[in-house]
């Protein structure tokens, strides 16, 4: 028996530093500038996405909870840079920033995630290939102008990122924007916070 109205859901790593939303409000604008129209992702919302999982019943999120609290990972560094766009060619649909994984670390913690998923039945849909997704376009004003934008910020150096907790998070589907909320933070073993509870 299900509760409720299903609960769409994905695991991610939240990007959020100073510095980072610093570096990514700026290329933002010159985006704009250069003629992209559409949304700047609010800094606080920008993540990786290590795997989606769509609308789930509650009981269903009860067992990814169980599954995603046994992980067990100590914090690693991410890299953010590059810039480049989907679908590629010239559509821009989204702009993403790339991720850089320099111990592997990220990689691992996301197969352990879609390992222990997998075992509900819950495959990924595509290749993990970490990015940050933080400009959703609308319509492009000066195409030529915007690819030669992205061409050149195509090494953009966004920051580095510790990584000391992944969440389970909650979509929900608006007119503007998703708006995202946590339903489960699992930090990493070695974290300040992971010793206090």
């Amino acid at each position: 028996m299900s509760g409720g109205e299903p609960i769409r859901c994905f695991v991610a790593v939240d990007v959020f530093s100073p510095e980072i939303v610093r570096s990514v409000t700026g290329l933002g604008r010159e985006l704009e500038e250069a003629g992209l129209v559409g949304k700047v992702l609010d800094p606080e919302s920008l993540h990786i996405t290590l795997q989606f999982l769509g609308e789930l019943e509650r009981e269903m999120v009860e067992r990814v909870k169980q599954q995603l609290s046994g992980i067990t990972f100590r914090t690693f560094p991410i890299r953010l840079e590059g810039v480049g766009y989907f679908p590629g060619g010239g559509r821009i649909n989204v702009v993403w920033i790339g991720v850089k994984d320099p111990t592997g670390e990220l990689f691992r913690l996301q197969g352990e995630v879609s390992r222990r998923l997998g075992e509900l039945g819950l495959k990924p849909d595509k290749e993990f290939k970490p990015h940050i997704t933080f400009f959703r376009v609308k319509s492009v004003r000066n195409k030529p102008q915007v690819l030669e934008l992205l061409a050149k910020r195509i090494g953009f150096e966004v920051g580095e990122l510790t990584v000391d907790r992944f969440k389970l998070k909650r979509s929900v589907l608006r007119p503007e924007g998703p708006i995202y909320s946590d339903l489960m933070v699992v930090r990493a073993t070695d974290s300040e916070a992971a010793s206090g509870g």
